[in-house]
């Protein structure tokens, strides 16, 4: 929030520069405004405010009209702050990344569970081949051989095998445990991810409306400009005025023009930014947001005591983390159970026909069997010591949210306090702006007032509108960090 003040005040007073300073005749005015970064940039300051002259002036000066309705290239709807946020829920890819994660995350529960089901396996195989040199009928007394390299037989088989664990002494049970809880910490971070997009799309929001409301703030100031260098060249051509008022004039009406390109410029960015923010991929639609403020807040925030219990208890980053460490000791607890022993239970039959033999009986076999691994060249301590270490990562990182977490929520709940007053006072100073511009205005159509007069007039209305902006819009994304800290 300090780069953002810091922002708004160096362009303020580029554009307080750039009125009360006239370029010369035939010179380029510079650009009053700074240039909008791609992130969050500070609202910009218009060039001045519209003038309201009185009714003896050579010529009117025009009344500031409510904001223009923004139209898209394809003409599409105007967007309110709901309607981005539902649109973000449906479209922004990293809700759909999460989902996808928790997905994973629930198939690694399945596989944890095969090890306590038994298996099924069958089997089938068909061959030939020559068979190796023997006496060809040993109890006849035979002596001649058969078989050979030249010789030739068939062999089929057909079988079936079952497998099952019957007890691992707890190594299934921890890795199922340690599956389920952090599928359950993938689901909880489904919630922050939300909490995530909803407050970027808010911010965004905000920042677009107050683009949006600083270009009509300076397409009035064009026309007020356009008015008072007409009201110049009047005065002028009767010969009230000295010819430098109409220099002074044009400088003022080019630097107006150039700060409403700058405007329309830096309104497109925060589109920009809003378009990305909602996840809105369609490039033959483009957001528009009204220059109006979401309806804020009206109500003080509550005491910080409550909201940290409240954030507590709603936190979704906090229950991830809980998850996160309970998967993690269960994890810690299967490296330990790695090396117990295993108990299982094993079945095949198997059927094999073939040369010499096409009607034999199958055969089968069944047992029971104990293996324990004494010594596994120490992949079981490796893996209790990376088991340990993500236990004391997730405990730390839970500890260091629980620290964060009451300052964040005083820095919102000040902040919405202060910048309450603020817009209160800045509005207030844009009042008696605008007063002093009316009376300036009024005593240049009287022939009484200067260029200069009238400039300082305009740059006070410019600091004060700016001001009034950047309180606005620091109050409005005040309280869309409260609510992002409170998870409400």
């Amino acid at each position: 929030m300090k780069l953002l003040s810091v922002t708004l005040f160096a362009t303020l007073a580029g554009a307080a520069a750039a009125i009360s300073a006239p370029t010369p005749v035939g010179a380029q005015p510079a650009p009053t405004t700074a240039p909008g970064s791609a992130r969050r940039p500070a609202p910009p300051t218009p060039a001045a405010a519209p003038a309201q002259p009185t009714p003896t002036a050579p010529a009117a000066s025009p009344t500031p009209t409510a904001a223009p309705g923004p139209m898209t290239n394809a003409g599409g709807e105007v967007l309110t702050l709901e309607r981005a946020i539902e649109i973000a829920m449906q479209q922004q890819p990293s809700l759909r990344l999460s989902k996808a994660q928790l997905e994973a995350a629930q198939g690694r529960v399945d596989q944890a569970h095969v090890a306590r089901r038994p298996t099924i396996n069958l089997s089938a195989t068909a061959g030939t081949g020559s068979t190796p040199v023997h006496l060809c009928n040993q109890a006849a007394g035979d002596t001649s051989t058969c078989g050979g390299f030249a010789s030739h037989s068939e062999s089929t088989g057909l079988g079936a095998s079952a497998s099952w664990r019957i007890y691992d002494f707890g190594l299934t049970a921890a890795n199922i445990r340690a599956a389920e809880l952090t599928a359950d910490a993938s689901a909880a971070a489904i919630g922050t991810t939300t909490l995530d997009v909803r407050t970027d799309v808010e911010v965004a929001y905000l920042e677009a409306v107050a683009r949006r409301k600083l270009v009509v703030v300076a397409d009035a100031t064009v026309k007020s400009e356009d008015t008072h260098l007409d009201q110049a060249k009047r005065f002028v051509a009767a010969q009230a005025k000295d010819p430098i008022e109409v220099a002074q004039a044009q400088a003022r009406d080019a630097n107006a023009k150039s700060a409403l390109a700058q405007a329309q410029s830096n309104e497109a960015i925060a589109l920009a930014n809003l378009r990305s923010a909602i996840g809105w991929v369609d490039p033959e639609r483009s957001p528009t947001v009204a220059a109006n403020w979401p309806t804020p807040s009206e109500a003080d925030p509550a005491p910080l005591t409550v909201l940290v219990e409240t954030s507590r208890k709603l936190r979704p980053e906090i229950v991830q983390l809980d998850k996160q460490l309970e998967a993690a000791d269960a994890s810690l607890t299967a490296a330990h159970a790695e090396r117990r022993p295993v108990l299982s239970a094993s079945a095949s039959t198997l059927w094999a026909p073939g040369t010499g033999d096409w009607d034999p009986q199958p055969s089968w076999n069944a047992g029971l069997s104990l293996t324990w691994s004494l010594f596994d060249g120490g992949k079981s301590a490796a893996d209790a010591r990376v088991a340990h270490a993500n236990v004391e990562s997730a405990a730390a990182q839970r500890d260091a949210l629980l620290l964060t977490l009451t300052s964040q929520l005083d820095s919102a709940r000040s902040q919405i306090v202060a910048n309450r007053a603020n817009v209160q006072a800045s509005t207030e100073a844009v009042a008696a702006a605008r007063a002093q511009l009316k009376l300036a205005d009024a005593r240049y159509a009287q022939g009484l007032g200067s260029q200069i007069e009238l400039a300082d007039a305009q740059t006070a209305v410019t600091t004060a509108e700016g001001n009034l902006v950047q309180a606005e819009f620091q109050l409005a994304t005040a309280w869309a960090q409260l609510h992002r800290a409170t998870a409400q």
